[in-house]
């Protein structure tokens, strides 16, 4: 029986971020069909203290692991290095498949030695912060060696438009394929019976959440192109609704809280990855009104517990999302957000079923191993 063929996977963010589950993924898709290796380049910011219970992956997926440590991501930019073209030469890789532009400084030590695959999944820091002197650096530095792969992965034609419009015919003439991203689907899906208002009402109470209507949900970081302004004024619009959103509460966002008086808002740092599924399932609508989004799994998310989403006509969330839920353009504008929660509080169902059920397909762990499997096997 022939050996198959390695991949190494190169990761600098722990299995609870959106990064390292995309990393999990990527192994489970390759599974059976290559020998999945995975470098975890490990810094104290996202290693030193990992609560792996927010992760709850739902299946154990075997695979070879290393690890090398630096301060952070700019110490590793010299010390990366030699660690990773060690561990290349011990294992001989096909491929070294690197998770995000930001590792783009590692591609010269890959290039030669395996064919270089970069994943990429957004708009680039430097156009979203153009007077931060912080993200030209990184972009300068680690983010334009990218164009050096020699071959690319999107998550979205949104992004693949973007990455060919920032880094030119550098990147855009290279061969590449659009993957998308998998949910976890034995995880996030519809309850057996749909919850009734009194069960909703209950299951709030248990998190400190009383005496409301209903319930919005926000699922976000802290970053202006988030758009998290527009979901707190949706709740000073609509005060007798409860609106909770997961994710850091920083001081920005406590003092619009503050300042709008808004007693209907709740805040969440983090959850167990079952607890947001039964927080997606109780809502009565998943708010997503992000300005920029190289996919938008969140509201995806919502959609598979049986939730209807609300979201911008922005990126790749108008590429994945229209006709399948409500979207708000121009994405700022609350009144026509509350307008749509409106309609679902009085029992509509915004969602059209159908498309929902393609995109639920689209976004299977079965269909994204396929989308893998045969950009790899194109790489032959």
């Amino acid at each position: 029986m022939a050996e198959m063929q390695k991949i190494l996977f190169v990761c600098d963010k722990n299995e609870c971020t959106s990064f390292g589950r995309l990393t999990l993924n990527l192994v489970k898709a390759v599974e059976g069909t290559y020998e999945p290796h995975v470098l975890w380049l490990k810094t104290p910011k996202f290693f030193g203290n990992v609560n792996k219970a927010c992760s709850d992956s739902t299946q154990e997926v075997p695979y070879e692991s290393h690890e090398v440590w630096a301060k952070s991501l700019y110490t590793g930019y010299l010390s990366f290095r030699s660690p990773l073209k060690k561990l290349i030469r011990q294992i001989s890789p096909e491929i070294v498949f690197l998770i995000r532009p930001e590792l783009g400084f590692l591609v010269p030590v890959a290039k030669g030695r395996a064919k270089t695959v970069m994943f990429v999944h957004d708009t680039f820091a430097e156009t979203l912060y153009p007077n931060s002197a912080k993200f030209k650096l990184l972009n300068l530095f680690y983010i334009r060696p990218t164009v050096k792969a020699d071959f690319f992965v999107y998550n979205s034609a949104w992004t693949r438009e973007q990455a060919a419009s920032h880094f030119g015919e550098q990147m855009s003439k290279k061969p590449g394929a659009v993957i998308g991203c998998p949910i976890d689907s034995a995880l996030f899906n519809k309850p057996e019976t749909k919850p009734t208002f009194e069960e909703k009402k209950a299951f709030l109470r248990k998190y400190g959440i009383k005496n409301f209507d209903g319930m919005c949900l926000n699922v976000s970081l802290d970053e202006p192109r988030k758009n998290i302004e527009t979901f707190f004024e949706m709740a000073r619009l609509r005060p007798h609704v409860a609106f909770v959103r997961v994710g850091k509460f920083s001081e920005r966002l406590r003092a619009i809280v503050n300042e709008k008086k808004l007693y209907n808002v709740y805040h969440f740092s983090q959850f167990h990855a079952y607890e947001l599924r039964d927080f997606y399932r109780h809502a009565d609508l998943m708010i997503y009104p992000s300005l920029l989004e190289g996919f938008g799994l969140p509201p995806i998310e919502a959609i598979a517990c049986g939730t209807p989403s609300l979201c911008a006509a922005t990126s790749a969330v108008k590429e994945n999302l229209e006709g399948v839920c409500p979207l708000v353009d121009p994405p700022t504008d609350a009144e026509a957000y509350v307008r749509v929660l409106d309609r679902v509080l009085a029992g509509e169902n915004v969602m059209d079923e159908s498309n929902a059920k393609k995109l639920l397909e689209y976004c299977s762990m079965e269909s994204f191993r396929k989308r893998v499997v045969d950009f790899f096997m194109s790489l032959s």
